[in-house]
C-alpha cells in the first residue's frame, strides 16, 4: 500500500471503517435491498443523499448489483454512480445543488445491457480525471456515456470487472439454445408464437427480449 492507496481509502482499515459507516447510515433504508446494501458497503466512498438517489435509480427493480463506484466531478459539480450487474451496466449523473426553481437537477444516464455495448475505453482527461467511456446502441439509437473519477486505479479496477462480467454474460448466452421462429409468419404471428414458446419452455427473459428485438427489427422488411 502506497500514499495513493491511503489518499483514496484503499487500506483494509479504511475499507472496514467505511463499510461500517455505510451500514450505520443506510442500513435501515427500506428502498435498499440486502444485496444493494452489501454491495454499497464495498464502494470506494461513503455516499451522500444525492449519490444514494442515483444508486437507487441505477438499479432496476428486481436486479442485483455486483459492484458500485461513486464519484464527484469537481470541475462541473457532478455526482456520478456506475453500477455493475451480471448482465449490464448503469451510469447515472446529477449536477450538485438545485435549479433556480428550487428543485434538484434532473438525473441523467442509462441502464445498458451488455448485448448493446460495443466499446469500452479508458481515457485520462486534461484535468487529470480518468474517464470510463462506454459506447453502444439500445437497438433504436446509439449512446455514449462517461463515468469520471479522480482515482485512476478505481476506474481501471471497475473496467476489469466490467470486462469479466461481459465475457461471462457472453458465455452464458452462447450456451443457451437458439430461438427459431418461422419467418414466413407475420411479425404479429411470430410474437404470438414466441410468447407461447416462452410459456412452454420457461425461456430466460433476456433470450425472450433478444428474440422480440429481432422480430421487431425485421418488421419493416416484412412489410
Amino acid at each position: 500500500m502506497g500514499l495513493q492507496d491511503f489518499i483514496f481509502g484503499r487500506t483494509d482499515k479504511q475499507r472496514a471503517k467505511r463499510a461500517e459507516k455505510i451500514r450505520q447510515k443506510f442500513g435501515s433504508d427500506p428502498e435498499l435491498t440486502p444485496i444493494m446494501l452489501e454491495v454499497l458497503t464495498k464502494a470506494n466512498d461513503v455516499p451522500d443523499e444525492t449519490k444514494i438517489a442515483l444508486y437507487k435509480e441505477a438499479v432496476p427493480a428486481g436486479a442485483d448489483p455486483t459492484r458500485v463506484s461513486l464519484a464527484f466531478q469537481l470541475e462541473e459539480s457532478l455526482h456520478q454512480v456506475a453500477v455493475l450487474f451480471p448482465d449490464g451496466l448503469s451510469i447515472f449523473t446529477r449536477k450538485h445543488g438545485k435549479q433556480k426553481n428550487g428543485e434538484p437537477h434532473p438525473i441523467t444516464g442509462a441502464q445498458m445491457p451488455f448485448w448493446g455495448i460495443q466499446s469500452v475505453e479508458i481515457r485520462t482527461l486534461q484535468n487529470a480525471d480518468t474517464a470510463l467511456i462506454v459506447s453502444g446502441s439500445d437497438g433504436k439509437q446509439p449512446y455514449r456515456l462517461a463515468y469520471l473519477n479522480t482515482d485512476a486505479k478505481e476506474i481501471k479496477s471497475f473496467a476489469e470487472d466490467l470486462e469479466a462480467a461481459r465475457k461471462a454474460d457472453a458465455q452464458r448466452r452462447a450456451e443457451r439454445p437458439r430461438v427459431n421462429i418461422d419467418s414466413s409468419l407475420s411479425p404479429e404471428e411470430q410474437l404470438k408464437a414466441l410468447q407461447q414458446m416462452r410459456e412452454m419452455t420457461n425461456m430466460p427473459d433476456d433470450a425472450y427480449e433478444a428474440a422480440v428485438r429481432k422480430i421487431k427489427e425485421s418488421q419493416t422488411t416484412w412489410e
